[in-house]
């Protein structure tokens, strides 16, 4: 199952960016893309002496880049011989991070599974399906973190993937022992995960609901999406199973 990606956060930083860039005129090209729907945030210098935009396209993050003679627009990503993207660090300053801090706390006051001790200097939100094979995939990849006392995982639940993932997430987060009820669910999962409590699942539909909600709302459609901070202290957010060099430095390695 799949949601359309409506990113109200990174509308609402948006609003606050786009003072300053509507006090420089604006050429044509670019005042045509925003009569589409595109919203201008702000602009950005490049290495490339080409001057970029950075926009959100029905609530995604984009770079757009003005030709020199100011008549003409690319859209997507300018790279360098290296692969570098110039606008990626410009995006996640200008849109992506400033989004990511005001999700941060929201997904502090959301429901989740506390994996890991309370104590780990590293806290990693991922919103979690019980039948996401990657999630599965994840929490392996972190368990000698957690084991270690440097990790805690924060599963917040949800149930997009088959049609009984919403019930086997509310049994895992309304269960007695919501972290017993996940890890043992994982050892189990090749048989169908735990037996279903219709106590506990009573117990945790409603933060099952909010959690799917919250995963909507934050332009996400997929499982595992995480969040962390890295050691800037920016949130750095991903969506499915990180390569190994990108997990490595979620988990602190």
């Amino acid at each position: 199952m799949k949601f359309s990606r409506h990113i109200a956060i990174i509308g609402l930083t948006a609003a606050l960016c786009s003072f300053a860039y509507a006090q420089e005129k604006t050429p044509e090209v670019i005042t045509f893309l925003e009569q589409q729907g595109v919203e201008v945030v702000d602009t950005f210098k490049t290495k490339a002496g080409l001057t970029g935009y950075a926009v959100t396209i029905n609530g995604r993050a984009v770079s757009v880049y003005l030709t020199p003679d100011k008549k003409h627009a690319m859209i997507g990503n300018l790279i360098d011989a290296q692969g570098n993207d110039l606008g990626a660090e410009a995006i996640q300053r200008l849109i992506t991070g400033p989004a990511n801090d005001k999700a941060w706390q929201r997904l502090s006051d959301s429901n989740w599974v506390a994996d890991g001790k309370a104590s780990a200097p590293r806290i990693i939100y991922t919103f979690t399906d019980p039948n996401c094979p990657y999630c599965h995939k994840l929490r392996a990849a972190a368990a000698a973190e957690i084991a270690a006392g440097t990790v805690q995982l924060r599963h917040i639940m949800v149930g997009i993937i088959r049609q009984d993932s919403p019930s086997q997430a509310a049994n895992i987060l309304g269960a007695a022992d919501p972290v017993q009820a996940l890890l043992q669910h994982h050892k189990m999962l090749g048989d169908g995960g735990i037996e279903q409590d219709q106590k506990a699942i009573k117990n945790g539909n409603a933060g099952v609901n909010a959690n799917t909600q919250l995963l909507q709302e934050l332009g996400y459609s997929a499982t595992p999406s995480s969040f962390y901070k890295d050691e800037n202290g920016e949130v750095v957010s991903t969506q499915g199973l990180p390569r190994p060099e990108a997990l490595n430095k979620m988990l602190g390695k």
